[in-house]
């Protein structure tokens, strides 16, 4: 029963060694992969042509990737050339978030629904959503309902003199642009008042 016991306890002790043997080989044979990858021709053109791109304007993971596989790149490349950017700041989540909110809410009339649901499909974190969307100011927010609510107005107008039709149109617009149905409510009353 001695001999078992410390038949079995060897045995045990010979498999936990040859484990971490293997896992040892295992690691560093990925190890020299990565860097022949990172020392290759190709990675280093990709990596330029993907710092070239995020340079030109703010881009998120999800776009980079995309544009890697349409150049070409390996899922392995695509990491390690996601990898490198992320660590000399060429991307960036938060800041990608908060110019995407002000772009599109500033410039593009967008409501905070339809940003976050387009940021959302980019695959972006809670944390850097939610940054990027205290980004814009209230006021300047308001301001930009308020401008386009008067516009679709003003447009509406000639065609329709009945107010309910003319406010259910303008609410459809607004819904569609992505704006908060209280928030248009009470702009569509501040104007119609005026």
């Amino acid at each position: 029963m001695q001999n078992y016991k410390k038949k079995l306890i060897w045995q045990n002790h010979y498999c936990r060694f040859k484990k971490k043997l293997y896992f040892c080989i295992l690691f560093s044979i990925m190890k020299k992969m990565e860097d022949n990858l990172r020392n290759s021709d190709s990675f280093r053109a990709l990596l330029d042509r993907a710092r070239r791109y995020c340079a030109l304007s703010e881009q998120c993971e999800d776009a980079v990737r995309q544009k890697l596989v349409t150049w070409g790149a390996t899922p392995a490349e695509s990491d390690a050339v996601v990898e490198k950017l992320y660590s000399e700041n060429y991307l960036d989540d938060v800041r990608y978030a908060r110019a995407y909110c002000e772009s599109k809410i500033l410039h593009q009339h967008w409501g905070r629904q339809k940003v976050l649901y387009q940021l959302r499909l980019k695959h972006l974190s809670r944390a850097a959503v939610e940054s990027g969307m205290a980004s814009v100011n209230e006021d300047d927010y308001h301001a930009v309902l308020a401008d386009v609510a008067e516009k679709k107005l003003r447009e509406l107008r000639p065609s329709s003199d009945d107010p309910s039709a003319l406010r259910q149109k303008l609410t459809a617009f607004l819904l569609s642009r992505g704006f908060l149905i209280g928030e248009i409510n009470q702009v569509i009353t501040n104007i119609l008042q005026q």
